[in-house]
């Protein structure tokens, strides 16, 4: 009889505890969606470091689902550093699709992998936009272990996992490449461990698996109701949303004469000279990066071999996952500047063996190509040596606009 009591006293704290949890779960489910309804978005959206979107699942597998956002991915170029930014064409109510930005610095193609596959597959019609950047593919490696752990999500790598479109084969390749990536990390052993018994099927992996399944699914239940949470607690502090569905149009004519102005004074009178090159970039990443360098810069990228990165490898499987998905990605290639990379030791033939090599791997897939590569000596395209400046954007938003929009 006294077993018996011990029994429940044990029993009932476990019962209670998760009994309270599926109730928590499914309380923020309908909070969320009711959530995400009625509050103004735009502080979220408009946020470059945002966890929601950046390492979640639910946000943005409700706006791209059933609200049918625009899912732009790229890296450190979502910056808010001009006024033309997407953000404020397509989260302003002068578009019909509202747009999701996704990445920072160092976010690259195996991390956009995984937040595509992370989503559910309602919408068969995804709008996705990836900006792709030269500098991705400047390492023979490509993206290092330390940032891709940076930018890890472990409930966009179970979702992504668990996804029934994604192929056994491209699941493989994705948990190889994690694996590698997560091998020395102390933040996420549980998705090492998981990603390498993944396809491992020796007797060893089998009795891990069979031991550990319980854990692996606790887990994966308890990272996704911690973004629900994250979400939840950041929705609260959102105002209402404004009852507004006037869309505005855009005078996209005027946004370049505007651009082309704000760039005139982001970059000043001065000449931002490097060897026999203008590069008209703004004149505070001259003055800290460029001027002071300018002997150090000399040659400085001279071992960067277009023709090998692993990155190749990442993007590829990008776009096979956005073929099991059905996904009909537009792809942006952004420019190389002229003179900085000419300088520093990638002529224009190297940089275009990255373009020539990335279109190659393109070819065999259903996509819509943004090409601006040809905009590297244009001036006031970019901001710096590697960003999308006033005008980039202004370009790059309105070839975005007339795809989806029209």
């Amino acid at each position: 009889m006294k077993n018996v009591k011990k029994i429940k006293y044990i029993l009932l704290p476990i019962v209670i505890s998760v009994i309270f949890t599926i109730g928590f779960n499914k309380f923020l489910d309908v909070a969320n969606n009711s959530l995400l309804k009625s509050k103004d978005l735009y502080p979220m959206l408009h946020n470059p470091v945002s966890l929601i979107k950046d390492k979640g699942v639910y946000a943005n597998n409700k706006l791209v689902n059933e609200e049918d956002y625009i899912l732009m991915m790229g890296s450190s170029e979502f910056s808010h550093s001009t006024l033309q930014h997407p953000d404020y064409y397509f989260d302003t109510n002068r578009t019909t699709h509202g747009a999701i930005t996704v990445g920072r610095a160092y976010t690259q193609s195996l991390q956009h992998s995984t937040v595509l596959g992370s989503l559910d597959n309602l919408n068969k019609d995804k709008k996705v936009v990836l900006i792709l950047s030269m500098q991705w593919f400047m390492e023979k490696n490509g993206v290092t272990k330390h940032h891709f752990e940076t930018r890890f999500s472990p409930v966009q790598f179970y979702k992504y996992l668990e996804n029934p479109r994604i192929s056994k084969k491209n699941k493989i390749e994705y948990t190889n490449r994690v694996k590698d990536l997560l091998c020395k990390s102390k933040d996420f052993k549980a998705e090492h461990i998981y990603a390498s018994i993944y396809n491992d099927n020796s007797p060893k992996a089998k009795a891990i698996k069979t031991l550990f399944s319980p854990y692996f699914s606790l887990r994966e239940y308890m990272v996704g109701l911690k973004d629900k949470g994250i979400l939840f607690e950041h929705l609260l502090l959102l105002p209402d949303k404004k009852d507004d569905k006037n869309i505005k149009k855009i005078d996209w004519e005027k946004e370049k004469q505007n651009a082309i102005r704000e760039a005139v004074q982001r970059v000043g009178k001065d000449k931002k000279t490097l060897g026999n090159s203008d590069l008209s970039i703004d004149k505070g990443y001259y003055n800290a990066y460029i001027k002071p360098n300018k002997k150090k810069l000399k040659n400085f990228y001279a071992y960067v071999d277009f023709h090998q990165s692993q990155e190749y490898n990442d993007l590829k499987l990008f776009m096979d996952t956005c073929k099991d998905l059905g996904v009909k990605p537009t792809i942006v290639l952004v420019p190389a500047m002229d003179g900085y990379y000419t300088y520093t030791g990638i002529d224009k033939n190297e940089r275009q063996v990255f373009f020539d090599k990335t279109k190659s791997i393109l070819k065999d897939y259903n996509y819509t190509l943004v090409d601006t590569s040809d905009k590297g000596e244009t001036k006031y395209y970019l901001r710096d040596v590697m960003h999308l400046g006033t005008l980039g954007w202004v370009d790059v938003s309105k070839k975005i606009y007339d795809i989806y929009e029209r």
